[in-house]
């Protein structure tokens, strides 16, 4: 049901996607065209199409600079490792077109959002769905603009889709930006409802969990804890029960109540996932329908695979060996087991698969507060009690206040677990950074890292167009 759901929206809103997908931001905006309900809750699911369509230029983008950059990842042959090498080797520069597209990326969306939050207030249409949409649409804005802050810090701050084209908009400050952030979300988790009607959408706990991941990631450990504990006090999200962890990234288990925030997929192009086109092994012959296998290959280092317990069911997800489509047995080696977390979807064919994916889940608010708690007071209870939740799904021995005495040991488990739990979800590089290691293990690795690549450059097109825009130190 939540498949044809999506399928629906989507079709509703492609038909608008390609005018709008030629927005010039700086430029004039509409002036009187939505009018209608309908209008709204079209303008609506455009910025949704927006925000969680995959696209080979867009997501696929952001996974790889999220995990070839860390410990987890390494790309090898195929067109796109030529665009990953440098995020591996940490030589990229500013005219690297990742940036440029994700920077285009986010902030079309936010445009998108501020189309809604501009335009719905003057159409008629029933009050509390007129307040739904523009927290849904406010939701989208906050959300695109952390994950620029993610990527390169503070930028600028566009909150009106009518613009002149003199327009050159300077970056925010961090306090100004922050605050922005923080503010919309404390805002929309008041309006939006619990439980959405459609599949999908904004919830008042997919603003709480991304406040509290924002939080987090800001190291306000008190506010991080506090919104973090308003989430599980919802009593709407807990880990899934499943006898095994690894089943929770199973198809037919989509729709569970750890997944407070997805980006729903479907088997077409431009709306499906192609990641396991990209993890698959050279002539690997999948179960289902015949699947694209592209040449480009994404590969685990051995060092973190060898980190897991045997024991560990999370552990199951990786391919270490196949019979390839000659019926070969191939046992792949240093460096080459390929994450199948996300599995085959049987009846796909081509590079488009219907794999859901998880944005944040019950099992990142749960670490996420006994981290927080862990860096207010030490390792307590109350924070090994959450760890242990995460800790034990998988099949593991809960751990022990004596296993872990101190704050450093305690910090270093949550990493570690962070890395088992959610490796493939865009989350590693992230968390070396907050946890000081994103550099320091670079350098580990062989890599000539410096202290201000925990940011990427502003795209070098960007400066080039704007005089206001100031890059980021250390990036000419």
């Amino acid at each position: 049901m939540k498949k044809l759901l999506y399928i629906f929206l989507l079709l509703t809103v492609l038909g608008c996607d390609k005018p709008l997908e030629e927005e010039v931001f700086s430029s004039f905006g509409p002036n009187n065209f939505f009018k209608t309900a309908d209008d709204a809750e079209a303008l609506l699911n455009a910025a949704y199409a927006l925000e969680q369509k995959q696209g080979t230029d867009g997501f696929r983008n952001i996974f790889v600079m999220a995990e070839v950059t860390t410990d987890l990842l390494i790309i090898r042959e195929g067109g796109l490792r030529g665009l990953a090498q440098p995020l591996e080797d940490f030589t990229w520069n500013a005219s690297h077109e990742f940036f440029d597209v994700a920077w285009t990326r986010y902030y079309s969306g936010i445009y998108r959002a501020n189309l809604v939050i501009d335009n719905v207030p003057a159409i008629e249409l029933d009050e509390e769905r007129k307040k739904q949409i523009i927290a849904e649409a406010r939701f989208l804005r906050a959300s695109g603009y952390i994950y620029l802050y993610d990527l390169f810090g503070p930028t600028p701050l566009i909150t009106s889709s009518i613009s002149s084209s003199e327009d050159r908009p300077a970056r925010a400050t961090k306090e100004e930006f922050v605050k922005f952030v923080t503010d919309e979300l404390n805002a929309v988790s008041a309006i939006l409802p619990v439980k959405a009607k459609n599949y999908g959408r904004a919830t008042k706990g997919a603003a709480l969990a991304f406040l509290a991941k924002f939080y987090l990631n800001n190291k306000e450990w008190a506010k991080a804890s506090e919104t973090a504990q308003k989430v599980i006090d919802l009593n709407t999200y807990s880990l899934f029960n499943s006898a095994n962890r690894a089943d929770l990234f199973k198809l037919a288990n989509e729709v569970n109540s750890e997944f407070i925030y997805v980006r729903p997929h479907i088997a077409q192009p431009g709306l499906g996932t192609n990641y396991l086109a990209h993890a698959a092994p050279p002539s690997y012959k999948f179960k289902g329908n015949p699947k694209a296998n592209y040449a480009t290959q994404l590969k685990t280092l051995s060092a973190f695979y060898d980190s897991f317990d045997p024991k560990d069911q999370r552990r199951q997800v990786f391919l270490t060996e196949y019979d390839d489509l000659s019926g070969k047995h191939i046992v792949l080696g240093q460096d080459d087991k390929r994450s199948f977390k996300f599995e085959e979807d049987l009846t796909a064919t081509a590079a488009d698969l219907g794999n859901d994916f998880p944005v944040v889940r019950y099992a990142d608010i749960l670490l996420s507060k006994a981290e927080a708690l862990n860096e207010l007071n030490g390792p307590t209870a109350e924070a090994l009690g959450l760890l242990n939740q995460v800790h034990e799904k998988a099949g593991l021995p809960a751990l022990t206040l004596a296993q872990l005495p101190t704050k450093e040991a305690f910090r270093a488990q949550i990493l570690k677990e962070r890395g088992w739990e959610f490796f493939s979800e865009e989350l590693r590089r992230q968390d070396l950074i907050r946890h000081g290691k994103f550099i320091e293990w670079a350098k580990a690795r062989g890599k000539v890292a410096f202290d201000h690549q925990v940011l990427f450059p502003l795209p070098q097109s960007e400066i080039d167009r704007n005089p206001n825009l100031k890059q980021n130190e250390g990036y000419k």
